[in-house]
């Protein structure tokens, strides 16, 4: 494995660990500031307006001047942020910090799936997927690790900040320039992209809008005591990891709109199961191994689809345009969900198949 392709899954796993990592960190930050559920889902729809308004901008300047510049800056910025994070005293700095990083990691994403693209069509599925398996580990990791990160939640952005500051700087060696046929005009009037980038917001929907809040609803607001939480939040987890398995070969055995299908219904009803089954947690354990493969299956087909449509010349802007626009719901869905949980738990929960339903319609018109 080439030393470009390392730097990206690194610095893709670091910025996913600070925004994931707020699912658990938010158990400790809540208790100690007296949040509440809208409070909670604010943080990281913040980070969100942060990733949204940047994410074009950066795609397009790593199209034009190369994705090691682009991780230069956006990674060192970013772990500038962090490091206030590990300082930080009250609610006010926690939002605006989460909303600076934001602005600034949008960078890193796009960055390396234009190193992962630049690979040959029958490897670009296995490249694309296991860049992606990033966020399954970050959630593992994080589920594994839950008790000690609650307990020592400063230490945990101290060393965010000291990884993603390595990965960086390392990046400067790496000599992957721009390309003069980037044509962003193009991506951006393309009705198929807008298509699959809407549609790839409903995914990102289900993905962090489970991932962000599926520990804290249990603890906070399921009642659900001792280890089981954590114990189904790694279930969950590693359905995530193994999805990415498959993602790797489903897609060559069944298709790419196929394999975003299947994954798309069985995320829907696994949800309405799992609402079913809330004071059933026992049960829950095999449902929430499919929740977690039907999460995540779905992304990195959708991804390799919109490179597709625009070719790797214009990957940054087109991961960058998919960002800026199916990021909106992952911003909206944490607060949106934190809403539904104040009008009723359960209402919560079914909130979070609102966005697949809404891919799983669009998919059918692409």
């Amino acid at each position: 494995m080439d030393r470009g392709f390392v730097i990206a899954w690194s610095v893709t796993f670091l910025q996913l660990s600070v925004r994931l990592g707020w699912g658990v960190v938010s158990v400790a930050v809540a208790e100690l500031l007296r949040l509440n559920s809208v409070q909670i889902g604010l943080v990281l729809t913040l980070f969100y307006i942060g990733y949204v308004a940047s994410s074009i901008p950066w795609g397009v300047f790593i199209d034009r001047f190369g994705p090691s510049k682009s991780i230069l800056i956006s990674g060192t910025l970013s772990s500038a942020v962090i490091l206030m994070l590990f300082l930080a005293s009250n609610f006010t700095q926690i939002l605006l910090l989460y909303l600076l990083a934001g602005f600034l990691t949008a960078g890193l994403f796009p960055s390396a799936m234009k190193i992962a693209s630049r690979s040959t069509q029958e490897r670009v599925h296995g490249r694309v997927a296991l860049l992606e398996s990033a966020a399954p580990m970050v959630l593992i990791i994080l589920s594994a690790a839950s008790p000690l990160i609650i307990t020592h939640w400063r230490i945990f952005y101290l060393v965010i900040f000291l990884a993603l500051l390595i990965a960086s700087l390392s990046s400067i060696s790496l000599k992957i320039g721009g390309s003069r046929d980037a044509r962003p005009k193009s991506v951006l009037m393309n009705s198929r992209v807008a298509k699959a980038v809407v549609m790839r917001a409903g995914e990102l929907w289900g993905s962090w809008g489970t991932s962000g809040w599926l520990l804290p609803f249990l603890v906070l607001y399921d009642g659900i005591k001792g280890i089981l939480p954590v114990l189904l939040f790694f279930t969950y987890s590693l359905g995530q990891l193994v999805s990415i398995f498959l993602a790797s070969t489903l897609p060559k055995l069944m298709g790419e709109r196929r394999v975003i299908e299947v994954s798309l219904a069985a995320f829907i009803a696994c949800d309405f199961l799992a609402a079913t089954l809330l004071k059933d947690p026992l049960l829950l354990f095999p449902i929430f191994l499919i929740f977690g493969i039907s999460s995540f299956l779905y992304r990195p087909p959708t991804d390799v689809l919109i490179i597709r449509i625009m070719g790797n010349e214009n990957a940054g802007t087109s991961m960058g345009y998919a960002n800026a626009v199916s990021q909106v719901g992952s911003m909206v869905a944490p607060i949106f969900v934190g809403f539904a949980i104040s009008i009723s738990p359960i209402l919560g929960v079914l909130s979070l198949a609102l966005g697949p339903l809404v891919s799983l319609i669009i998919l059918y018109t692409i």
